[in-house]
């Protein structure tokens, strides 16, 4: 895989039917921080010969757009298993030429944190310790664009292979003594939709690899695509539930 800047850090065309495969999604610029997205544009055919997008059947909804995600999960290597857990982030999918670009930053801002953070003794603030679920304000929040820190922030870009997207291959370790972080990202085709999948490992010639690998599974596509939700699992130990929301765009937030 290419160097990722900034940071170390988590599948797209869906398996149509005949009548879904005349539909391709057209590419809907989002560029950088601070940029908002545009209505993706549906074109008939594959005249460019490159799909970048995912066009759900009766809807032509497109990947390629802002997402916050939220996975909700528990992990059955802690010390509380049945403990419920949440995490969530924001994706971006834009078009670099004939490839797509996937960026992920870590840190999403809320207007309100109501019901998401609380403070401890300390008054330090921490994310409570049960599922969260935005409420109207924060869904509001997110659908109007999210606010995110450019902290942690990880790009990468995937190329097309045998209707997957896929990253750059894994680069060999250069010395017998190094040991290197590496990661894999991939979208592969689903009849329900993507399904993501993040590979990382530390890697060396020496001892045997360490890694875990996140699946995210889209079982279901709802309002128009702008709604993914499906199975999210962690290395076999953390199992849940994701939920991704359409964007209007992301605007950073600072540090």
């Amino acid at each position: 895989m290419e160097v990722i800047s900034r940071s170390c850090a988590d599948h797209l065309t869906g398996k149509l039917t005949a009548p879904a495969l005349a539909l391709i999604a057209g590419f809907a610029v989002l560029g950088p921080v601070n940029v908002r997205a545009e209505e993706p544009d549906v074109v008939a055919g594959e005249s460019s010969g490159f799909a970048c997008g995912v066009a759900w059947p009766h809807s032509g909804a497109t990947l390629l757009a802002a997402w916050h995600v939220l996975v909700h999960y528990k992990d059955a290597t802690s010390s509380d298993a049945e403990r419920e857990r949440w995490d969530d982030r924001a994706w971006v999918f834009e078009r670099e030429g004939d490839r797509l670009r996937w960026t992920e930053y870590p840190i999403v801002v809320f207007d309100d944190e109501t019901g998401r953070f609380e403070n401890d003794e300390a008054n330090r603030a921490s994310r409570i310790l049960h599922h969260w679920e935005p409420d109207a304000a924060q869904l509001a929040d997110i659908q109007d664009g999210l606010a995110v820190n450019e902290r942690g922030r990880v790009s990468t870009t995937l190329r097309r292979l045998e209707g997957s997207w896929v990253s750059a291959s894994k680069q060999a370790t250069s010395s017998a003594s190094m040991i290197r972080y590496v990661e894999s990202w991939r979208i592969d085709p689903a009849a329900e939709g993507p399904i993501f999948q993040r590979e990382d490992a530390l890697r060396s010639e020496r001892v045997e690899d360490l890694g875990g690998v996140t699946i995210y599974t889209t079982r279901e596509a709802a309002d128009g695509g702008r709604l993914l939700r499906g199975d999210f699992e962690r290395d076999g130990t953390q199992h849940g539930t994701f939920t991704m929301t359409r964007s209007a765009g992301v605007q950073g937030h600072g540090n």
